[in-house]
């Protein structure tokens, strides 16, 4: 059953901005807000070939070549691996103690193959002005200097998802902690981890190469609107939120805690209408995945 389905409520249309919009392991991650009709996507991915190979793309989306930063001339470091391109520069010193990773010349997927100097953006200058209920963002360790540069866009942001490093794979790279300090400075909570992920150290003959053994390294971090102050999300928000935790990450306990409070707001009986739901599915424990991936190139 859809989310309209279950709550026999028509949803508001969902805008979702996809900020590193390349796709390497299949679908989105909210490929099931599109299928349902929900979504508009507004995605910027500057890679030449992956933004025509995009733009060609039939349904509700729309790409951008624009290079997302803090609206300064930058140098963005090609890499082997088009995957791990970045403006920031790879950091051998971390990067070359893991197995299938490297900066060697010869093989190395983050071996920089050439630098570009192109112009950046800021996320709240785009035109025409744009809006995420749901934004997704992934540009290999310039995630934080894009989020610092779009403090509109996130106030108008209800769920945020994030890929983090643990490990400094770029040099002078901001890490989770850098994230979570700013993100909570601008009314997010941290909600899950998940698809976390990393490598074995060198020297380890490992089952899979690809798995890490020990050391996490990165992981997708999803933070909501602070959740213990739901008077900052209007009655339209707790819908729209309701419907990505859902339908994207399948948080079903804080979708209920979200109708309750539309409920409580708009009367009706929208939480019932779930709780009912519920009682046909066995609930997930989702706050932290592992998702690793077979692959010889994603990082």
């Amino acid at each position: 059953m859809t989310i309209a389905e279950i709550l026999d409520e028509p949803i508001p249309p969902i805008e979702v901005l996809d900020i590193g919009a390349m796709l390497e392991d299949g679908a989105d991650r909210y490929v099931g807000l599109v299928s349902e009709g929900l979504a508009q996507v507004t995605g910027f991915e500057p890679n030449r070939q992956e933004f025509q190979r995009l733009s060609q793309r039939p349904g509700p989306y729309r790409y951008l070549p624009v290079v997302l930063g803090d609206g300064k001339e930058a140098t963005f470091h090609v890499t082997r691996y088009p995957g791990c391109s970045s403006l920031l520069e790879p950091n051998p010193d971390v990067i070359d103690l893991f197995q299938t990773m490297g900066c060697v010349p010869e093989n190395g997927n983050f071996h920089v193959v050439a630098t570009e100097q192109v112009q950046t953006t800021r996320l709240d200058d785009v035109v025409p002005e744009l809006r995420g209920d749901l934004l997704k963002i992934d540009i290999q360790g310039a995630e934080l200097m894009v989020l610092q540069n779009g403090p509109r866009v996130l106030g108008q942001t209800l769920v945020l998802e994030t890929e983090a490093e643990f490990v400094p794979l770029y040099r002078d790279q901001p890490l989770f902690g850098d994230l979570h300090s700013f993100l909570r400075s601008q009314g997010f909570m941290l909600h899950k981890l998940i698809d976390c992920g990393g490598r074995p150290f060198e020297g380890v003959n490992a089952q899979n190469p690809f798995a890490p053994v020990s050391q996490l390294m990165w992981a997708d971090a999803i933070f909501v609107r602070d959740f213990s102050d739901l008077a900052v999300y209007g009655d339209e928000d707790l819908i729209k939120a309701a419907t990505i935790l859902h339908v994207v990450y399948q948080s079903y306990d804080l979708v209920a805690l979200l109708l309750r409070e539309h409920d409580r707001r708009r009367g009706g009986g929208l939480r019932a209408k779930y709780a009912a739901w519920l009682e046909t599915v066995e609930l997930p424990s989702t706050a932290v995945t592992g998702k690793f991936r077979v692959t010889t190139g994603r990082v």
